[in-house]
């Protein structure tokens, strides 16, 4: 069986299993990572409800002291937006070189997108452009791939499961067409129609996106979330684990 939080030998998956910390906004950084570890995981992309996307941020030094001191790996951070001013591009990419971040969940205007090439290279650190449902910039899946059309292989995607639901779309063919340019993944289940549900019992065909993620060589970080029940996440969060880890098991082991 797959371990929670850590990439683990094979024949398991070698992703990276976390959270986003929006899940967990109704509590402070050191709330927030008691909260991640208290469902066995270990890894996080923290957003901006937390701390601002700044290495100047002179509240940064003791967020870096929380995050030594617990053990927790930042993954990614995000969403932010991106636009023409290279200066200002340049600064969030110094933040996540400080941080130690490799991936930033963006919400990249079409101008951004030269300097982000030049960014992506010289700081190595991925963009993952995050589709967020219908009317948002980025909506259906050929959004994304029209956006990073011969751009950086770093310019890629973190596919919001829960959003592609939302657009009409099925979360494993999407990570099927996107293939290696999947960065990361925000994992949350939705009704067709609806409002989000616990992870596997909304609409989200579990051990298809399992396979999926198998099949294209995903190796990144995937990160739960869900914005129910913000004072009280953790239970609900428990169950839809222990939901996924059984597709993935069943996919594991056929």
């Amino acid at each position: 069986m797959a371990v929670a939080g850590q990439a683990v030998a094979k024949p398991g998956p070698a992703w990276r299993m976390g959270s986003q910390s929006y899940s967990f906004r109704k509590f402070d950084t050191i709330g927030a990572i008691t909260e991640l570890q208290k469902l066995g995981l270990n890894n996080i992309e923290f957003c901006g409800v937390h701390f601002p996307c700044d290495a100047t941020d002179p509240g940064l030094a003791k967020v870096k002291e929380i995050i030594k001191d617990t053990g927790v790996q930042v993954l990614c951070y995000g969403v932010e937006s991106f636009g023409a001013d290279e200066a200002a591009n340049r600064k969030k990419f110094e933040f996540a070189k400080a941080m130690g971040i490799k991936i930033l969940t963006a919400d990249p205007a079409p101008e951004s997108f030269d300097n982000l090439d030049k960014l992506t290279e010289e700081y190595k650190v991925k963009i993952a452009i995050h589709n967020h449902g219908p009317k948002a910039r980025y909506n259906t899946v050929q959004d994304t791939l029209d956006a990073i059309k011969d751009h950086s292989p770093l310019i890629g995607a973190c596919v919001d499961t829960g959003h592609t639901i939302r657009s009409n779309e099925k979360p494993h063919e999407v990570l099927t067409a996107l293939g290696d340019r999947v960065h990361s993944l925000h994992l949350k289940d939705w009704i067709h129609g609806g409002e989000e549900q616990i992870l596997g019992e909304g609409d989200m065909d579990l051990v298809a996106v399992a396979k999926a993620l198998k099949a294209i060589q995903f190796a990144g970080p995937l990160m739960m979330e869900y914005e129910n029940s913000p004072e009280n996440p953790g239970p609900d969060m428990k169950i839809g684990l222990a939901n996924w880890q059984k597709a993935v098991d069943q996919v594991w082991t056929a």
